[in-house]
């Protein structure tokens, strides 16, 4: 035990854990919600111009992870300097960075990433609400929230969570957006296991890795004896 202890700081892992649980759980919830109000968006207008602005919206798992991160982060880094430039101009206020270096940029950056890897499981369990379904509630007296709540939410659950699953295991594993977009200090157990690679010190990197998949295989267990129920 004491040789483990000096070989590992087993306290800041358990800072890179934790970086990485929060982070994945953020992301997930952030997704989820978004690609929820997107699948309802083209349940109640489904003309083109909603199909194509969905369509589009979820592209950018096509992309490779350092093209998406540069892309997210040079608009939000001219934001931040108009923000900062305006608020310096009338208020007088040295603000600094309010964007860029924060946990929005990286969620923004995830938002984009992993929309589509939610999309498909959200939009098929919702597909199995047709319209007849929403007819029989409303003549039962059931509108809007009421609806949503004790008709749409048990159909939509399974679906909320394979899409919830598979958003956590894909942010655990994300190397190049949370490289190029976290706060400072702000490292996770994949940034730890790249840094540890880079300079070939494998043994190093052997825990963090073995704590990646460890943690990764807890949300696919939860799903399968979802999947089973």
């Amino acid at each position: 035990m004491q040789s483990f202890t000096q070989d590992y700081d087993v306290a800041r892992y358990l800072e890179f854990l934790w970086h990485s649980l929060s982070l994945s759980g953020l992301a997930a919830l952030l997704v989820c919600l978004v690609v929820i109000t997107m699948v309802y968006a083209s349940r109640r207008y489904p003309d083109s111009a909603t199909r194509y602005a969905v369509r589009t919206a979820i592209i950018g798992y096509a992309l490779p992870g350092t093209v998406l991160a540069i892309g997210v982060y040079v608009p939000l880094a001219w934001l931040d300097g108009q923000i900062s430039e305006l608020v310096q101009r009338w208020l007088q206020i040295e603000t600094g960075q309010l964007i860029q270096g924060t946990l929005i940029t990286m969620l923004i950056a995830y938002l984009i990433r992993f929309m589509a890897v939610s999309h498909y499981p959200i939009d098929g369990a919702m597909q199995r609400i047709t319209h007849s379904i929403d007819e029989a509630a409303m003549s039962l007296g059931l509108h809007g929230w009421a609806m949503i709540r004790k008709v749409h939410a048990p159909i939509l659950k399974s679906g909320i969570f394979t899409a919830a699953t598979l958003v956590f295991v894909d942010v655990m594993k994300e190397m190049p957006i949370t490289l190029m977009t976290r706060p400072f200090g702000w490292d996770t157990l994949a940034i730890r296991i790249f840094e540890m690679t880079s300079e070939g010190q494998w043994e190093q990197a052997a825990l963090p890795a073995v704590t990646l998949v460890v943690a990764g295989l807890i949300p696919i267990f939860l799903f399968m004896r979802q999947t089973e129920k």
